[in-house]
């Protein structure tokens, strides 16, 4: 399993508002063309950021620029506004199990404490880390 390439695009997206929020306007291919990759998967993207208030978006082609400062973005917030957990598991377990079977009528009652504290780790550690650090990083 692994978490989708719109995390790394979406920080990728955040990083170039903030880098270049003096120099450039930052628009969907301006960032397409460094993330060298399709102006609609940034928009699609872009938009999800929106929504989640981590970005607003200039009519038009005005560009984008952050909502908060760098250090008051943290990847859990990044990340949830990418790929939110549906019904807040990142993990889904197989449905339809046998019920008389001493695994498949368990499995889920047994494998669900341990996977939400897997979640809980990540999305804790995610949120120890801000767009702030990473730039910081840049330089």
């Amino acid at each position: 399993m692994q978490i989708g390439t719109k995390f790394s695009i979406a920080i990728h997206i955040l990083l170039s508002a903030e880098v270049f929020k003096e120099t450039h306007k930052v628009t969907s291919d301006f960032i397409a063309s460094s993330a060298n990759t399709n102006p609609v998967i940034i928009r699609n993207i872009m938009g999800k950021l929106k929504e989640a208030g981590l970005i607003e978006v200039a009519a038009g082609t005005g560009g984008i620029a952050l909502t908060r400062k760098p250090k008051d973005i943290s990847l859990k917030d990044i990340y949830l506004s990418i790929d939110p957990v549906k019904d807040g598991r990142l993990f889904k377990i197989h449905q339809n199990t046998a019920p008389g079977c001493p695994v498949g009528g368990n499995i889920e009652r047994i494998l669900n404490p341990y996977l939400f504290k897997a979640q809980n780790a990540m999305e804790n550690e995610l949120a120890k880390f801000s767009l702030k650090n990473l730039l910081d990083d840049l330089n």
